[in-house]
């Protein structure tokens, strides 16, 4: 793409007071572009979502640059930051991610808002027109109800809606489909991958599966503490000699 990066990376190192989390991680992310994000359990995909967000623990030292928006951000928490700082996301557990107490029409309209609970003639119609896009065939409906009498997959589309009605053009996907069916799953990956194109805001999708990630336009993937590969999904994994791609080579389709 042509565009201008939302995000751009730059050697960046995390490290705590015992270790480095991991180093020498460079990528980037474009308007209308995801890039998917894989490695092996445990080696810090959500750590790195944290420093881009900002909610890095406060031991955590960065070192290198994460730039959203034309403003370096790796020293800043997600409070210290402008408001175009600031990337909406998407959890993993959509039920505790939501407000038990408030209902759904009245957390879409926060999100679109930021200081207005109630809904009014205006943000009804946005966010239901939001609501059909996304799959709701009864959107006045949903608005009524409370997170606990949703459904897995009910939940995790109020939490793209969320995602989108703020002004953040930057989106990170933290495994938001971990917990869901397959079907189900398949629906909310293509509804992540679709609203980042028609909207033309980036994307991060942090996930296990190699179906998902081949689906995204770019890939980063770390193991070891590093980046060991970066690009288009396809090359990057077949380009790459470390283990856990050669790993993934196995899985590829023909």
């Amino acid at each position: 793409m042509n565009s201008q990066p939302i995000l751009t990376i730059d050697n960046l190192c995390l490290a705590d007071s015992n270790q480095v989390l991991f180093n020498h991680i460079t990528c980037d992310v474009s308007q209308g572009e995801v890039l998917a994000i894989m490695g092996p359990s445990g080696i810090g995909k959500s750590m790195l979502s944290k420093a881009i967000a900002g909610f890095l623990p406060a031991d955590i030292k960065v070192d290198g640059c994460i730039q959203l928006n034309d403003q370096e951000v790796g020293q800043l928490s997600m409070l210290q930051r402008d408001r175009l700082q600031r990337p909406a996301i998407i959890f993993q557990d959509a039920l505790k991610a939501l407000n038990p107490l408030a209902s759904v029409g009245q957390q879409l309209s926060l999100a679109l808002t930021t200081n207005k609970t109630r809904l009014n003639a205006h943000t009804r119609e946005v966010i239901t027109a939001l609501l059909v896009q996304l799959g709701f065939t009864d959107p006045e409906a949903i608005l009524t109800l409370h997170p606990s009498q949703l459904s897995g997959g009910q939940r995790q589309r109020i939490c793209i809606a969320i995602a989108l009605l703020g002004s953040a053009n930057l989106i990170i996907a933290d495994e938001p489909t971990s917990a869901l069916d397959p079907i189900t799953e398949a629906e909310i990956l293509n509804l992540f991958l679709t609203s980042v194109q028609q909207r033309q805001v980036g994307g991060i999708l942090i996930t296990h599966d190699l179906a998902a990630a081949l689906a995204c336009d770019k890939l980063l993937v770390i193991a070891d503490g590093t980046m060991v590969a970066y690009g288009s999904p396809m090359d990057a994994i077949g380009q790459s000699q470390h283990p856990f791609c050669r790993q993934l080579q196995q899985l590829l389709p023909e």
